[in-house]
């Protein structure tokens, strides 16, 4: 029995409109981590302090990111992404007001960072299993490519554009523009349906919601990972690379800031 729905002909305007918002949100999101980046440069120098930062970051993604995918199979996707972009908004409008009164403190831009990141864990898993129940099966590896490519792209275009942003903007409008950008990832989620799963998958998600099955379907995922060699060597890969790529990322902004004795444009 399939998993997906049947499918309108004009799939594409609802399921690009999502994704537009979507992808606006994400430059919003990846500009102003660059800006804040660049502000706890200029304010501490400190590489402690810009290491702290990425292991708020990157510390729900590694704790909870094999459990999101189990726990989206049993949640409404659209409510999960609503909640994710809704909690970025209110984390960056925070960040504005403080940024506007003055009284922002390097534990304000951890604790954001960590609620950020928990809510893109919850809200990748939730875009990426949305994406085959309203894209049409004959075009998912095409859709998918796109994803990738927009990642890419949003690693090349977001420091640049932060860059620019940080020499011509108060900190407090880039976060500003954070918070409209999740908006337009907001809206179309208010005005969109995104189908459920059909049949078995559809029964499981109210039978199977205990802490066991959870634990069952990660177990699943990690040994469909183990037992496919290929997979197995390009997920290794990928995190020796991040292991190695991290904090050399973390610390390049004293090393621009400091050694290089540049400013943010250079280290877009």
């Amino acid at each position: 029995m399939t998993l997906q729905p049947t499918l309108s002909k004009r799939w594409a305007v609802p399921f690009f409109t999502l994704w537009g918002g979507q992808a606006l949100s994400l430059l919003g999101s990846r500009v102003a981590g660059f800006a804040l980046v660049w502000w706890l440069t200029e304010q501490t120098g400190s590489a402690v302090v810009l290491s702290t930062m990425t292991l708020m970051f990157f510390l729900p993604q590694i704790l909870l990111g094999p459990f999101a995918g189990a726990l989206i199979d049993r949640w409404d996707r659209r409510w999960v992404m609503l909640v994710a972009d809704s909690t970025t908004a209110l984390a960056s409008a925070l960040l504005a007001v403080l940024f506007w009164t003055d009284s922002l403190q390097v534990w304000h831009i951890y604790a954001t960072s960590f609620i950020g990141s928990l809510a893109g864990a919850f809200h990748f898993a939730a875009m990426m299993a949305s994406t085959s129940l309203m894209v049409p099966e004959h075009q998912l590896t095409r859709v998918q490519g796109a994803n990738q490519m927009l990642q890419g792209l949003m690693t090349i275009a977001a420091p640049p554009v932060g860059a620019l942003l940080v020499g011509f903007l108060p900190f407090a409008a880039i976060m500003g523009l954070d918070v409209v950008t999740a908006l337009f990832a907001v809206v179309p989620l208010l005005l969109i349906a995104i189908p459920r799963p059909q049949g078995s998958a559809e029964r499981e998600q109210v039978a199977g919601a205990t802490p066991a099955a959870i634990w069952r379907d990660v177990r699943s995922g990690f040994r469909y990972i183990w037992e496919w060699p290929g997979l197995l060597l390009t997920t290794l890969l990928a995190l020796v690379i991040n292991m190695v790529a991290t904090p050399l990322g973390a610390l390049l902004p004293i090393l621009v800031s400091v050694d290089f004795e540049a400013g943010a444009l250079q280290l877009g």
